[in-house]
């Protein structure tokens, strides 16, 4: 007999064991976790039942949400949605994400099996360097068995055809090869201002940097800023010179390679997705009411049932535990509090319902 599991984050240990039974309220951030809980959001559930693989082999799925309405998903290594990892398999491709969870589905635009677009696509990996502004779409493509540098690609009709726009990022330490992209609403509507925001780990074992960038000069290098620290009046300090940026998020467990951020425009906050420990796939998920923070814990590590993170063994990939945990602003309820996860588990497509559990009386920063 098949049994279901509603799994609730931020609990004891010994009640953990019961979470998959009967749910209850988060309580305070787990004692390990680099940040003090949250004002605004108490916690996390995961409802198993609605738990949907697809794309087997494939890996990533940075999403975006573009003009047209739709999701656009980055994917790598695989065919895709209807391939397999060798079945259509492409370096890099592009899908769209119709309609909402639980009736939606994927479409290969660019690569994997049977894509709309006859442009053969391209070497090279996209992770959540993936953006849809200005009626485009934008690719932080790294170099394929290099990952130290990267290039920026663009499509104006949704994915069908793409162009090279030239190298952007080649640092020493590798610093933005792989970009995660700050993601708002259709189009980079909502936007706090006319700047894209992106994260990277690469500088620091246990930090993050950020950068900001006019949205209509993505391409040109000089025009990227980079977090210096905060002044004493609170604001953010930004510099052109790499060299001088300072982390805008640390974890003494450290920080690894898929980090995510949405911005939630019901609850004002900003949702950032961050993997530590290495490769055990263990995650946490942290709020703030801008992109620099102050950084606050809605769950982390055993916070979460094991499912969300550890190693799968029916994946297509049987020793790969979770990479990129994405919660896409298209599918969250008007109140925020209902959401879709996305995430790389096993080298395929990961799709589950999630609720965040708000405070009754919140603080805001």
């Amino acid at each position: 007999m098949k049994t279901t599991t509603l799994a609730t984050v931020r609990l004891a240990a010994a009640a953990a064991l019961l979470a998959a039974l009967a749910p209850s309220p988060a309580a305070g951030a787990d004692h390990t976790a680099p940040y003090p809980p949250s004002p605004v959001i108490a916690g996390i559930q995961f409802d198993q039942t609605t738990w949907f693989k697809a794309a087997p082999g494939s890996d990533q799925f940075g999403t975006t949400w573009a003009r047209d309405g739709h999701l656009y998903t980055a994917w790598g290594d695989g065919g895709g949605f209807g391939g397999t990892n060798s079945k259509g398999r492409s370096s890099l491709g592009v899908a769209r994400l119709e309609g909402t969870p639980p009736h939606w589905r994927g479409v290969n635009i660019w690569g994997g099996f049977k894509p709309l677009s006859p442009q053969k696509p391209i070497r090279g990996k996209t992770s959540s360097g993936v953006i849809a502004l200005d009626g485009a779409i934008h690719l932080y493509v790294v170099e394929q068995g290099v990952w130290t540098n990267n290039r920026l690609w663009r499509s104006t009709d949704l994915g069908m055809s793409w162009k090279d726009l030239g190298p952007v990022f080649n640092e020493p330490d590798a610093a933005f090869a792989d970009p995660g992209i700050l993601q708002f609403g259709p189009d980079y509507q909502g936007a706090r201002d006319r700047f894209v925001y992106g994260y990277s780990e690469k500088p620091w074992k246990d930090g993050l940097a950020l950068f900001r960038v006019p949205g209509k000069r993505l391409a040109r290098r000089e025009a990227y800023e980079f977090f210096a620290g905060m002044d004493a009046h609170g604001r953010p300090r930004w510099t052109r010179d790499i060299r001088r940026m300072k982390p805008v998020f640390t974890d003494p467990r450290g920080t690894e390679w898929g980090v995510t951020c949405v911005f939630a425009p019901a609850l004002k906050r900003y949702l950032m997705a961050v993997r530590h420990d290495g490769d055990s796939g263990a995650w946490g998920l942290f709020d703030a009411p801008e992109p620099w923070g102050p950084w606050t814990v809605v769950a982390y590590g055993d916070d979460f049932p094991g499912w969300t993170w550890t190693v799968d063994p029916h994946g297509a990939s049987a020793g790969r535990p979770a990479w990129m945990h994405t919660f896409p602003a298209k599918w969250m309820s008007p109140d925020g509090t209902t959401l879709w996860q996305i995430s790389d588990r096993g080298d395929q497509f990961n799709l589950v319902k999630a609720r965040l559990l708000l405070r009754r009386n919140p603080t805001r920063p």
